[in-house]
């Protein structure tokens, strides 16, 4: 998904956090997640932003909670999207495994 949030990135706006501690930031709606996992054959998601879940979303999750045990992927803060095409992209993903541990730092690489 690109959100444009990028361009926020060297200001204390990129987390996205308002006065009152509450998250303001773009993200996957839970109900976009479903549909994509029950009519789609998506197997992964990403964000230009700290998480897959809408910054509204504060303390609930819904995608995380139900996108990622079901065995699909989602990788957060990816960088330069708007480099991309809309479609006809291939990414490659590598991450290390890290013991009890649920996710980590990635490397994405987009063939274009």
């Amino acid at each position: 998904m690109n959100s444009g949030w990028h361009r926020l990135l060297q200001s204390p706006r990129f987390a996205g956090r308002d006065d009152a501690g509450k998250n303001h930031t773009p993200g996957f709606h839970g109900e976009t997640a479903h549909l994509l996992m029950t009519e789609r054959s998506v197997k992964g998601i990403g964000v230009d932003t700290l998480s897959l879940d809408l910054g509204i979303e504060t303390g609930r999750f819904p995608v995380h909670y139900s996108w990622l045990p079901s065995g699909r992927w989602g990788v957060e803060c990816l960088a330069n999207l708007d480099g991309l095409p809309a479609k006809g992209a291939h990414l490659v993903l590598g991450g290390p495994k890290v013991k009890g541990g649920t996710g980590g730092p990635s490397r994405v690489l987009a063939l274009v």
